[in-house]
This record gives C-alpha cells, sequence and structure tokens, in this order.
C-alpha cells in the first residue's frame, strides 16, 4: 500500500512539473502561426533584404510563415493591401496617409531601408533648381513615393505639381521618357539617375541625398498588429538578422539580389551607394524615439498631402506608428 501510495505521488510530481514547465515555456516563446504573412514588395533593390532572410532562411529560424509578393505600381501594391491580399507592404511615408485616408488603417512598425542618393529629379540643361520645373513637363508616378519626393522639394519652393505639366509614368518609365528627350525632368530612381547623362545637357538635379532620411516603412494592417504580433517580431528579427548577414556576405548578397531583380552583380554593386539597409540600432535612433527622423517625415508627409487636398482628414503621425514592437523586440 505504502509502494502504491509513494508511485502515485511519484507520478503526480512528474505531472504537475511538466504542466508548470509548459506553462512557462509556452508564455517565454508564444508561438508563431503556420498561416503566411504575406508582405508586397515593388521592384527596388532596397528590399533585396527580404529576400535574403527567405533564401537564407532566417524567417524559417524564427518560425514564422512569410510569402514575399512582389508588384509592379504603387497603385497595385495599395490595392493589395486594401481588399486584404497582403498582410503588410514596404514603402515611403505617403503610403501610411493615403491608405489610413482611405479607411485601411494601418500601423507602421519599422523603418527597412533608406535612400540616400537612389531617388532624385533628372533635368534638362535650361532646368538648374526646383523653382526652375515650373511650367515644364515632367514625368512621375501619381501617387508614388516620387509624387511626394517631388511635392517634397516642390513645397519649399512655394509650388505644387499644379505648376507642372504632369506625364503620369512609373519611375522607371519616367527615366527612360527622360533620357528619350519627350520631358523636361523626370522622379526617377537608380540607374536612371546615373544615365540622365546620357541625354545632351541631362543631369541630376536633386537627389535624396538632400533629406535627412527617406526610408521605407514596413507598414501591417492595423488588425494584424493587434493580432499578430508575435509573428510581426519575428520578422523583424528576421529582416535584422538579414541585414547583419549582407554586411559580412556582401559578394554573395549581391549575387541574390542580382538574380531576383534580374540586373547584372555589377549594377547591384553600383547602387549600393545609394541607399542603406537599416539596423535594430538604426531603428532605435531614427524610429522609436518621439519626434524621431522617421515620425517627422510622416507628419510632413500628412500634412503635405492634406495641403494638397490628397487626403481629407488631418492625421497626426503618433495614429500612424507603433514603435512598441522594435522597442520590445528582444524583450
Amino acid at each position: 500500500m505504502k509502494k502504491f501510495w509513494v508511485g502515485n505521488l511519484i507520478i503526480l510530481v512528474l505531472v504537475v512539473g511538466f504542466i508548470l514547465w509548459y506553462n512557462a515555456s509556452q508564455k517565454s516563446e508564444p508561438p508563431t502561426t503556420s498561416q503566411p504573412i504575406r508582405i508586397g514588395l515593388n521592384p527596388w533593390i532596397g528590399h533585396g533584404e527580404y529576400y535574403i532572410a527567405k533564401e537564407k532562411g532566417f524567417f524559417g529560424a524564427e518560425k514564422v510563415n512569410v510569402e514575399l509578393v512582389s508588384f509592379d505600381d504603387n497603385a497595385t501594391g495599395k490595392q493589395l493591401i486594401n481588399t486584404n491580399k497582403i498582410d503588410a507592404i514596404s514603402f515611403t511615408p505617403e503610403t501610411i496617409i493615403v491608405l489610413n485616408d482611405a479607411g485601411v488603417k494601418v500601423k507602421a512598425v519599422a523603418i527597412t531601408d533608406s535612400s540616400q542618393g537612389a531617388d532624385g529629379i533628372v533635368a534638362s540643361k535650361d532646368i538648374k533648381d526646383i523653382s526652375g520645373l515650373k511650367g515644364k513637363k515632367v514625368a512621375f508616378e501619381v501617387g508614388s513615393p516620387s509624387h511626394f519626393f517631388l511635392s517634397y522639394f516642390l513645397d519649399q519652393n512655394r509650388l505644387t505639381t499644379n505648376d507642372l505639366t504632369v506625364v503620369n509614368e512609373i519611375a522607371p518609365d519616367a527615366g527612360a521618357t527622360f533620357v528619350a528627350g519627350k520631358v523636361d525632368a523626370a522622379v526617377t530612381w537608380e540607374p536612371w539617375l546615373s544615365k540622365a547623362s546620357e541625354r545632351e545637357g541631362g543631369h541630376l538635379l536633386i537627389s535624396s541625398k538632400q533629406m535627412q532620411v527617406f526610408p521605407d516603412y514596413l507598414i501591417f494592417r492595423e488588425e494584424v498588429v493587434k493580432n499578430r504580433p508575435q509573428d510581426i517580431k519575428a520578422v523583424l528579427k528576421a529582416l535584422f538578422a538579414a541585414e547583419q548577414w549582407i554586411s559580412e556576405n556582401q559578394n554573395e548578397a549581391v549575387g541574390i539580389i542580382a538574380n531576383k531583380f534580374k540586373i547584372t552583380d555589377q549594377e547591384v554593386k553600383d547602387q549600393l551607394p545609394t541607399f542603406s539597409w537599416l539596423s535594430y540600432e538604426d531603428n532605435l535612433s531614427l524610429f522609436v524615439p518621439e519626434n524621431s527622423p522617421a515620425q517627422k517625415l510622416v507628419q510632413t508627409a500628412s500634412d503635405l498631402w492634406l495641403k494638397l487636398g490628397l487626403i481629407k482628414t488631418k492625421v497626426g503621425a503618433d495614429e500612424l506608428i507603433d514603435t512598441s514592437l522594435v522597442k520590445n523586440l528582444y524583450k
């Protein structure tokens, strides 16, 4: 009888111990779901870290299922997130503003890369400064990062796109149209900024080097932020791991990115100095602090888009940004 009682007691202790251990492990490591996190990306090599995180297994290491969805133009990207075809999108600040104004509740949870000369305006030889664009034929994609970039500098010169003759084209086409001599100026990105000189007198008028920061924000639908915070944290950890890996394995990274975007290794290398991938530490300084450069830029975009009549309602950056996931990423 005594042996029976002792045996049962041992079993009971083991069962209770297992339950306590299991509950503790569940609290410290909340499981991610097998349902994919779908992230929309346009064809910009700054998004290369997402593909590296996928190919090199960083998403898998964080036990998060990520599906990368490519699109060519900004309108398609916005439609994808508007219709719940994707959970997140990587874009510049005006996208956060426009989506919110259209009733698509979103939150920017991090910044992943920043243009440092990759975006710019190319112009004919007779245009010497931004004010010289007045009355000229300018190609850019309406409602895109190029539109915001142009409007940002026009506003500083008391101009708007209403003072221009607008040719609506996506950035690569705008660059090609400029080189062909069909417009006076174009808002585009590399490699078309470097190709401006192929047109006689063509030159770089201004670039994102003139901005303190011009980042891509990782923008999630608000319901995903609310319901799947651990999955989003896993995505961020994987991206920051990919950023670190790129810095230590640049040649292999160049090859992966070149293959993905169907360009040569040399074309990738030529563009690397024009942008930077942003680390966890970069986010702590540029994104997380109240009134940080990244938060200020969102507010600037909101104020400018309202001023231009492109949104209906004033909104503060604090309503559109959630810094808590980065802030508590490794806690």
